[in-house]
């Protein structure tokens, strides 16, 4: 859940230790080093992760997203010119919905305590690409960049609210297409 959610972030005051977590899972990964002017990394996650609370009830983690890949890679045509591309998935992560129900009777958001983390949100995934240009000097380099995040604008959801204006559940999302440029200067 997102920290907001939890009131004992900010306080372990009222915390105990009685659970039990457990992850098990295997990683892939396929790497190309710079040579012949290309580069590239291929990464693959399978795992589950699950918890056990003082209830006793076994449930998924948070970050249970269960499949996670990414694609990664990049073009040098010369010393002063870079292309470079990622494209990230990860299935959906758990999470608990609101009751519907209290939400509306309250006015605000109440969580349905009976279904922690039983729902998943829709898969996330996203490409981002940059263009580097290097200029070289004698001890430096100046690095003007380009790039672009969520390329394609996908509307990945970060969560499930209760809107109190609507009066109804509503989604909050991640960035979406997000153009950046900027300088890096190394010595």
């Amino acid at each position: 859940e997102i920290f907001y959610r939890y009131p004992f972030f900010f306080s372990h005051s009222g915390s105990v230790s009685q659970g039990r977590a457990k992850s098990r899972g295997v990683e892939i990964t396929v790497q190309k080093k710079l040579a012949e002017r290309v580069y590239g990394m291929v990464g693959l996650s399978f795992f589950k992760s699950r918890y056990r609370g003082v209830d006793g009830v076994w449930r998924d983690r948070v970050f249970d997203n269960r499949f996670l890949a990414s694609f990664e890679g990049g073009w040098k045509p010369s010393a002063a010119w870079e292309l470079s591309a990622r494209w990230v998935y990860a299935a959906g992560a758990p999470y608990t919905p609101l009751d519907l129900n209290k939400s509306a009777q309250a006015a605000s958001e109440v969580l349905d305590v009976n279904a922690i983390n039983s729902r998943r949100y829709p898969a996330y995934h996203s490409l981002n690409i940059r263009f580097d240009r290097r200029f070289h000097f004698a001890e430096a380099n100046l690095i003007c960049y380009l790039s672009a995040w969520n390329l394609y604008d996908r509307k990945n959801i970060a969560g499930y609210f209760w809107n109190e204006k609507e009066k109804r559940q509503d989604m909050l999302y991640q960035w979406r297409f997000l153009p950046i440029f900027g300088f890096e200067f190394e010595f």
